[in-house]
């Protein structure tokens, strides 16, 4: 009688940890919105290049990589000054039928103009990547 009653505890252990790991991976699991969203705010913190390489697709981190290290310091300098936006919001998201997205973006820029961005967010095997990014500001 007790090999049943065993069973069954195994069994229903077994259940609650499949059900525990399954949630876990599903809170893991962002859209593609999220990501950007966290990539945006490391993007801000960010004193250096390689904090964010993390966040580049494949051929974007390929082409930082091929800087020389001496220039990269300087490449980065710019990039943060002309991607300097404020009260970031995404508009829209179209998935692709490659499994990556399309973001409609919107933010404000150092001189407080309107801007608004299409951001490509590509699937790659370790997850959600920043492939290109533009920014249009209609200045007032």
């Amino acid at each position: 009688m007790r090999t049943p009653r065993l069973a069954r505890l195994v069994i229903a252990a077994l259940l609650l940890s499949l059900t525990a790991s399954s949630q876990a991976f599903a809170q893991k699991e962002q859209t593609a919105s999220q990501f950007y969203m966290k990539y945006r705010a490391a993007f801000d913190k960010a004193k250096t290049i390689d904090e964010i390489l993390p966040y580049m697709a494949k051929e974007n981190k390929a082409q930082v990589e091929a800087t020389p290290a001496a220039d990269r310091a300087k490449m980065f300098e710019m990039v943060k000054m002309m991607s300097k936006l404020t009260d970031v919001k995404i508009v829209k998201e179209e998935r692709s039928a490659d499994g990556g997205a399309t973001l409609t973006v919107t933010g404000t820029d150092m001189d407080k103009h309107a801007s608004t961005g299409k951001v490509t967010i590509v699937k790659e095997s370790d997850g959600w990547k920043v492939g290109k990014e533009s920014w249009s500001t209609k200045a007032s």
